[in-house]
């Protein structure tokens, strides 16, 4: 099996991963909630898809008394709002806001397992997410992980592991650095929310045997994500990544070198079940890179598939946690997965979580700066 020279970015990811979820965590209970800090009542009609009109209370901070129509209201008619219906807010930005009130969320992820989303992350706010394999070659090449950052609510600078195949025929993401914007097109149902992205690849490195091999992904990626306010549990993701990849072979003091436009397309849907939690699948294609050890001249870049269904818990607002089980093929079906049975290296179980970090809110707690 191949080692992995260049995850030095990836290395203790997971330990990390675990301190900030727990640290989050315990802020968010120790700081005090919003429970009461506003009440506001009379005749109003929830905004949120498959929102009943009905007598509405309030949730948002500061009194609002008589007519009106909450954002965040539950509906009491015959109409519900449903988990996926609570769209994504920012975090007060005030010198008193408490630290539950600046995790308590919901916020917006942008990314389902690995297929990234329409959305970015918000203003003044930072994500942090990773995950790893249980079955295939646990360890840094199995790794992956997004790490965004929102300037203001329209784009975010981002680094990111794409989907890949290794030659070692594991899957293996490769970094990437780049740019994610959301078209500024009014959202309503059925109307698509439109994401375009400019990732550069960081070129890796692994050793077979007696070879080396450097693969390196760039992404110019173009995504929809669809609601529909007859569906609201319902959310559709379309995407097309298109993919110019590099894959350089060395050995015996020979260097080859393969180039190859890829045109991807993705697919996923989410089905939330509760307030917390929701189903998450995606399938989607992704480079793979094929070697004969020993033999450079025949090395290919060629198309492999990738599908994972599990699912996303949110702990708190400020922390989700995921689960998926994955599978990977040829794009022609044969070969390194074709057998069901080929447990280890064809099936996957990943486990993950998301951090989000409201830190302009903290920023504003703490300094008194990025004030609303």
């Amino acid at each position: 099996m191949g080692n992995c020279h260049n995850g030095d970015v990836n290395k203790g990811f997971v330990g990390w991963m675990f301190l900030l979820t727990v640290g989050a965590a315990g802020v968010a209970a120790a700081g005090p909630t919003e429970e009461g800090a506003a009440t506001g009542s009379g005749s109003g009609s929830s905004s949120p898809a498959g929102g009943g009109a009905a007598a509405g209370t309030e949730t948002a901070a500061g009194s609002a008394p008589g007519s009106g129509t909450g954002s965040t209201a539950t509906g009491t008619g015959s109409g519900s709002v449903t988990a996926n219906a609570e769209h994504a807010i920012t975090p007060l930005r005030k010198p008193d806001a408490t630290y539950g009130q600046m995790f308590r969320g919901p916020f917006q992820s942008t990314r389902l397992f690995a297929m990234p989303t329409a959305d970015t992350v918000g203003a003044f706010m930072l994500s942090l997410s990773g995950d790893g394999s249980l079955l295939q070659q646990p360890g840094v090449l199995t790794s992956a992980g997004v790490i965004a950052i929102g300037f203001g609510d329209i784009a975010q600078l981002e680094y990111r592991h794409t989907e890949a195949i290794s030659v070692t025929g594991v899957n293996a993401p490769l970094p990437g650095v780049g740019v994610q914007v959301r078209l500024p097109i009014p959202e309503s149902s059925g109307v698509p929310v439109v994401g375009v992205a400019l990732r550069f690849g960081v070129p890796r490195t692994e050793t077979v045997d007696s070879t080396t091999i450097k693969e390196k992904v760039s992404d110019v990626f173009f995504v929809i994500r669809e609601r529909f306010d007859s569906a609201p549990w319902l959310t559709l993701h379309e995407g097309l990544r298109i993919s110019p990849t590099t894959l350089d072979v060395s050995t015996g003091g020979m260097t080859r070198s393969f180039n190859k436009t890829l045109y991807l397309p993705t697919t996923g849907i989410e089905l939330a079940t509760s307030k917390t939690a929701k189903l998450v699948g995606e399938l989607a294609y992704a480079p793979r890179f094929n070697l004969t050890p020993g033999q450079a001249d025949i090395a290919q870049i060629e198309k492999g598939v990738l599908g994972r269904l599990g699912v996303r818990w949110s702990l708190i607002g400020a922390v989700v946690l995921d689960a998926s089980f994955g599978y990977q093929l040829n794009a022609g079906g044969v070969g390194f997965a074709s057998s069901p049975r080929n447990v280890v290296e064809a099936w996957d179980i990943r486990l993950g979580a998301e951090v989000f970090v409201p830190w302009g809110a903290l920023a504003c707690k703490g300094i008194g700066v990025f004030c609303d």
